[in-house]
């Protein structure tokens, strides 16, 4: 049954669409291709629904109920969108993961989705992309890990950074397990690192944001200010780096330039002076930022 628009009576939440879609992968390649990228598609528009929940624009707060019954027609509403005209983004996708699974214009349907194993997937694939094309049997080879992604496990992140750490510590006049620690409350030890869409590392572990003196590459991503010490979710540019290096070259290159960094210097192993000095600098708008760098790297000295 169709409604007036066009559009199918699909319930957002179904849990039989999983072994619904491997079937049509089986059947008609093509497609379960459509929808896997119709559902990447809602994926995406879910994100940016729920983001956009999250910033409190000064309204009451809501039951938990309430939030429950309005993400289930946030979830909805983007359903029927993409079953319908969507935003575009399913058509782009579909015709990227027709080419990443070798089905030219000419494949009839019934046909074997993947005869062939895939050659390696260009990086620029998304992790998202490849799960979905898990889900609808399209065999794709593991990527390999890049040598110089950050780890997100404590232990591995000190190890990968101390080194760029050491030397842009000697610039500053600090000790190095400082910077470690610094790296490690903005990034969440590595798991809340900056990406680019498409999963690429922007070594940006201080959360240096693009301001219109900066040249090099940006990456625009969510993050959290803090506006009249209320936290408040908002779209922010940050800037991206070739490796490691660059990024604490560049940290370091910004503390000593800028007059309201002054403080930071010369501080040696004093880390509640270095919170310090770097929320008096304003660093960063959460009021409690001091104390909670100050705890990092207290527990990084004490090693």
């Amino acid at each position: 049954m169709q409604t007036s628009l066009g559009v199918n009576n699909q319930l957002a939440i179904d849990p039989t669409a999983t072994d619904r879609l491997s079937s049509l992968a089986r059947s008609d390649p093509k497609a379960a291709i459509k929808q896997v990228a119709g559902q990447f598609e809602a994926l995406f528009l879910n994100q940016m629904m729920a983001a956009m929940r999250s910033d409190d624009m000064g309204g009451e707060e809501q039951s938990s109920d309430m939030n429950t019954f309005r993400g289930m027609l946030d979830q909805q509403l983007v359903s029927t969108m993409v079953q319908g005209t969507g935003t575009g983004l399913s058509q782009v996708l579909a015709r990227q993961i027709e080419g990443l699974a070798h089905l030219s214009g000419d494949t009839p349907s019934g046909a074997p989705m993947n005869l062939q194993p895939l050659a390696p997937l260009p990086t620029t694939t998304s992790k998202a992309i490849r799960q979905y094309l898990d889900s609808a049997g399209v065999a794709t080879p593991a990527a390999a890990a890049s040598p110089a992604a950050v780890p997100t496990d404590r232990k591995g992140f000190i190890s990968a950074v101390l080194p760029s750490a050491s030397r842009a510590a000697e610039r500053l006049g600090v000790a190095p397990e400082l910077l470690v620690g610094h790296a490690a409350l903005e990034s969440g030890w590595g798991s809340r690192a900056i990406r680019h869409p498409d999963g690429r590392e922007s070594y940006n572990l201080f959360g240096i944001k693009a301001g219109p003196s900066w040249r090099g590459e940006s990456v625009a991503t969510l993050t959290t200010e803090y506006v009249d010490g209320k936290p408040r979710k908002q779209v922010e540019s940050f800037r991206s780096y070739d490796s490691l290096q660059a990024a604490f070259d560049d940290y370091a290159k910004v503390l000593e330039s800028n007059s309201r960094y002054q403080g930071v210097r010369n501080q040696g192993d004093n880390a509640q002076g270095f919170a310090n000095a770097l929320q008096q600098g304003g660093y960063a708008t959460d009021p409690a930022y001091a104390r909670k760098l100050a705890g990092v790297t207290q527990s990084l000295l004490a090693r």
